[in-house]
């Protein structure tokens, strides 16, 4: 008798919060958008066309809408910003109604956007929601001179789509200077191991990856590894202000600015 109360008061308190098709743990959702990434790289123009590269990024805003809005109303101020990245983390359980109010919550940014996926998303019927609303997990574009390359990360949530392989052939491929942007940061010693962490090592460790950009940590971070450039995002939260970075690119500097504090740091590319 106690399951039974718990479970109809759990769907009376998800039902209050935001409509769902089916039950909050099916595969379908209510908004009509699909293939979201597809579509804003078919979008993509001249990035390098002024010689430098301008890219927001944010990750994981889980549940907070309202820094979300925050978070959008600053990027639509900021002009001439070439993609806007998402590092994952838009839903805490991957339920169908996480996913029709994130898509909701960043409709109005007026840049396109690109959301790589994270661990929270990547739960229960997350993989097939993912790719319902924006498409394949992994994927890459390019622009004149670098390679920018979108990795599923998750092993521990999704082992069918991490395909550390993938991302070393996509490297290795290309003559092309290279930014990658996962939601879990590649030297993560508590999630691979073995041949996936030596994998993962060459990555980073090659001449051409030159940034790699991540999340899941909840807090801002930037260091090297083998003089490659780690860009942590912290989480977007109403707590500390709308935290997201504004990066540019332009020859062999990186810079970021933080959009909470306003502070801006600038390293030298390997």
């Amino acid at each position: 008798m106690k399951r039974i109360f718990f479970y109809f008061s759990f769907f009376v308190f998800c039902s209050s919060c935001a409509p769902f098709v089916d039950s909050p743990f099916s595969d379908n959702l209510l908004r009509p958008e699909r293939n979201l990434n597809q579509l804003s790289l078919g979008k993509i123009g001249d990035i390098e066309g002024d010689g430098i590269i301008r890219i927001a990024v944010f990750s994981d805003p889980h549940q907070n809408y309202k820094a979300t809005d925050k978070m959008v109303f600053g990027m639509n101020k900021e002009t001439g910003v070439d993609f806007v990245a998402g590092l994952g983390d838009f839903t805490n359980s991957a339920y169908n109604l996480e996913f029709d109010e994130f898509i909701e919550a960043i409709k109005p940014l007026r840049q396109i956007t690109l959301n790589a996926v994270g661990n929270h998303d990547s739960i229960g019927a997350g993989p097939e929601l993912y790719r319902k609303a924006f498409g394949p997990s992994n994927f890459y574009f390019e622009s004149a001179t670098y390679r920018y390359i979108f990795f599923n990360s998750n092993n521990l949530e999704n082992p069918k789509e991490f395909d550390p392989q993938w991302l070393k052939d996509r490297v290795d491929e290309t003559g092309k200077d290279i930014m990658i942007f996962s939601h879990v940061q590649l030297r993560d010693t508590d999630r691979y191991f073995n041949a996936d962490a030596a994998t993962l090592g060459y990555v980073i460790e090659h001449p051409r990856v030159k940034i790699i950009f991540n999340g899941h940590n909840h807090v801002y971070d930037l260091s090297k590894d083998h003089n490659t450039i780690m860009m942590q995002c912290g989480r977007v939260d109403g707590d500390e202000g709308s935290h997201w970075l504004l990066i540019t690119v332009q020859g062999n500097q990186f810079c970021v600015t933080r959009k909470d504090t306003g502070a801006q740091t600038c390293e030298t590319i390997k």
